[in-house]
């Protein structure tokens, strides 16, 4: 949604520990940006908090102080899934990098994401349908529903919360 509304960089921080989720952490940011077609900054924390008291989880094993540790490896990647390299997971680090925002609107006329459809032309006859507008999608499959020829009863209609419409069916 950050993207539909014009985001250009997101920052997702985070201060997760390395038995959870450090396997999805190399690939995470990347396909949010590939799929939003906008940067993204992954930033993790570093090192172990402890606690003063136990406590536990919830997940049957003991009482504890701390949660783990926390993986840091933050880093940086672009609207075409590249990124930079990794800050470490030891030590708390700073990255600088230079981000040319005009690599969103040369990937997004590259992929055609996000391409809202022309004045005067129709769905079917535009050449750039693949969009990230979800009422285009809507109108899209409205139309194709209307010309089915279905053996059961459906319905389109307007979506009660949203933009667009919906279709229903009657399952027997």
């Amino acid at each position: 949604m950050y993207g539909l509304q014009g985001a250009e960089i997101v920052f997702n921080p985070s201060a997760t520990i390395d038995s959870l989720s450090e396997s999805l952490w190399a690939v995470e940011a990347r396909c949010a940006a590939i799929a939003n077609n906008y940067f993204v900054v992954g930033i993790n924390r570093v090192g172990t908090e402890t606690f003063p008291r136990e406590f536990t989880s919830g997940d049957g094993k003991a009482a504890h102080r701390d949660f783990g540790h926390f993986f840091g490896s933050s880093y940086i990647t672009d609207p075409q899934g590249s990124r930079t390299p990794c800050l470490s997971r030891l030590r708390d680090g700073i990255i600088a990098a230079d981000v040319d925002l005009n690599q969103i609107t040369s990937t997004r006329d590259h992929w055609g994401f996000q391409v809202s459809i022309r004045q005067g032309k129709r769905l079917d006859t535009d050449p750039f349908k693949m969009t990230a507008r979800l009422d285009l999608y809507a109108a899209a499959l409205t139309d194709y529903v209307k010309k089915l020829k279905l053996d059961h009863p459906y319905s389109v209609s307007p979506h009660p919360y949203r933009s667009g419409h919906m279709v229903s069916t009657r399952c027997n």
